[in-house]
């Protein structure tokens, strides 16, 4: 196994930001839908339309599926970006052992 180069460091690095950054956006908006789906509950409880929702009732689960969602995700863009890391440190693209030759339609 050769060391991990400066290059690679620094894609690994960049790759683990976005990926808290995805995690933190996503779990955000799912945080709002319940923040938003609360208010709902009670602008209809004010209205008269709607019993009385505690907030546990709503932003409980919100939060709990919201976290199950962002890490399913950003485990998914991590595991691609090391997969991705890894073949083009290892040269298993194909692409590299074709640079530089030319290929003609007629063998």
């Amino acid at each position: 196994m050769t060391p991990v180069g400066r290059a690679e460091r620094r894609a690994a690095v960049l790759w683990i930001v976005l990926t808290v950054a995805l995690w933190n956006s996503i779990f955000e908006m799912m945080v709002a839908r319940g923040v938003k789906e609360y208010l709902f509950r009670a602008a209809l409880y004010d209205a008269g339309r709607g019993p009385l929702t505690p907030i546990a009732q709503v932003m409980d689960p919100a939060i709990f599926h919201g976290a199950w969602v962002a890490t399913l995700w950003s485990s998914v863009v991590m595991i691609a970006a090391m997969l991705t890391i890894r073949m083009v440190r290892s040269g298993g693209s194909g692409v590299s052992s074709v640079q530089g030759r030319s290929v003609s339609p007629q063998g």
